[in-house]
């Protein structure tokens, strides 16, 4: 009975684990979301967090396809870290963009007053 009730809970939290990292996908689209409506250079996105989950997802997939050989979690890890990646590429992108941006208007605003 052990081995069964033992087996049940792992099929239960290996269904949990695939629901919630599926589920992460749409959360993943409120940021985007935000990035892209931004007017700031989208400061209030956390350029080191989303890195730094983006570089754990790198680990995660390395994990899962060398040591695990596991092409669920692998998936589930490559899924992550596109989502990552993306917020992480996105709000580096809006910050070099408000930059330029901001560079330009001052230097208009330079050559006006001289």
């Amino acid at each position: 009975m052990f081995d069964s009730m033992e087996g049940a809970m792992a099929a239960t939290i290996g269904w949990f684990y695939l629901a919630t990292n599926a589920a992460r996908v749409f959360a993943y689209l409120p940021q985007i979301t935000a990035i892209w409506r931004c007017h700031d250079g989208a400061q209030a996105i956390s350029l080191l967090t989303w890195g730094m989950w983006t570089v754990s997802h790198v680990a995660a997939l390395l994990y899962g396809a060398l040591l695990m050989h596991d092409l669920y979690f692998v998936t589930i890890s490559t899924v992550n870290l596109t989502g990552c990646g993306l917020i992480a590429a996105l709000a580096t992108w809006r910050r070099m963009e408000f930059e330029r941006a901001h560079a330009r208007v001052e230097d208009a605003i330079a050559g006006v007053a001289e």
